[in-house]
């Protein structure tokens, strides 16, 4: 576990090209981000970085860890049945989920990040049609972001991808932010360091803008 807050991973730094105030307004408005009058939350760059990625992957199966309101389990089971992917299936956990409506595409699951054994067990894993997007977008502290991506490390395939959301926190001026301590940042450098060479940062995504012009600086992974 790292001791302090990392500046880089595999040579690449995580600070963002975004100015800080800049930073502070678009997390205002990102936070009144609804989709389908649904809570959804996503920056406007991610959106557009997620279209660019669903566009080249073209996933069977989403399966995000956290779920809130569900507002971006339904924009992706959407964005999937656009794409024109078959029989699309977004597997949804959450600690506490706290949406409500249902869609035959999504699957709510109540369980811990830190036990995903118990609620993602590795048969419903097998069974979940590749390719496979993972979305870790839990608690943003380090424990429940390294547990996310230690489990799901031995049921990626080669040209699955996991994200991590949200590094992002680091660098908002928000007092209440600094609960985090660079959580997912941490995380995907520790992880990373851990298994050298399984997995690629997808640096196309990470800047396409700009310098990590995204809430997951260096946290787009692919499977190597």
């Amino acid at each position: 576990m790292s001791e302090h807050a990392p500046e880089a991973t595999m040579g690449r730094a995580f600070a963002s090209a975004i100015g800080a105030d800049a930073l502070d307004r678009i997390q205002a408005g990102t936070m009144r981000t609804v989709y389908r009058n649904v809570p959804f939350f996503k920056s406007p760059f991610d959106i557009s970085l997620y279209l660019q990625l669903l566009s080249r992957l073209m996933p069977r199966t989403v399966i995000e860890i956290g779920t809130k309101f569900g507002g971006s389990a339904l924009w992706f089971a959407d964005m999937l049945t656009a794409h024109g992917v078959a029989d699309p299936a977004v597997l949804s956990v959450d600690i506490e989920p706290l949406a409500r409506f249902t869609d035959p595409r999504i699957t709510f699951l109540q369980g811990d990040a830190k036990r995903l054994d118990k609620v993602l067990p590795p048969d419903l894993l097998q069974r979940c049609a590749r390719p496979l997007l993972v979305i870790e977008d839990s608690s943003h502290h380090y424990p429940e972001t390294m547990a996310v991506l230690e489990y799901f490390h031995a049921h990626l395939q080669q040209g699955d991808y996991i994200v991590v959301e949200d590094g992002i926190v680091s660098q908002l001026s928000g007092a209440h932010y600094r609960q985090y301590q660079d959580g997912p940042n941490r995380g995907v450098a520790d992880f990373l360091a851990r298994h050298e060479g399984a997995y690629a940062i997808d640096t196309a995504l990470c800047d396409q803008f700009g310098h990590n012009v995204t809430y997951n600086p260096n946290g787009w992974l692919r499977r190597t």
